[in-house]
């Protein structure tokens, strides 16, 4: 029983480095293809979520993309890039670092 359950695991695990390698070479390709313009996988892949998270974004147009044709979608890596940075968070320490700012801007007038 022990050899079974020792078997079953080496199984699942040989499974899972399988499909992270497949991942690895996928993304490794897509790195060194040095796209600008990516399709709709590739760009979830680029950003690291799902497809149909990305579809409903175009979808709701909450994120810039490309539709030459009425179907196919693109996006262009740059837009993807400018779109993350535009939607930063502040840190704590930022925050506070601003709120003291404003305070000390306050008290001199």
């Amino acid at each position: 029983m022990t050899q079974q359950v020792q078997s079953n695991k080496e199984a699942n695990l040989s499974k899972q480095v399988a499909e992270l390698q497949g991942r690895v070479q996928s993304l490794e390709q897509l790195l060194h293809q040095g796209k600008d313009v990516l399709t709709l996988e590739e760009a979830a892949k680029f950003m690291g979520i799902a497809r149909s998270s990305l579809y409903k974004m175009t979808h709701e147009q909450t994120i810039p993309f490309y539709k030459p044709n009425g179907k196919m979608i693109f996006f262009e890596k740059s837009d993807l890039l400018a779109w993350v940075r535009k939607n930063r968070v502040s840190s704590e320490a930022e925050i506070s670092e601003e709120a003291e700012r404003i305070i000390q801007r306050l008290a001199t007038k």
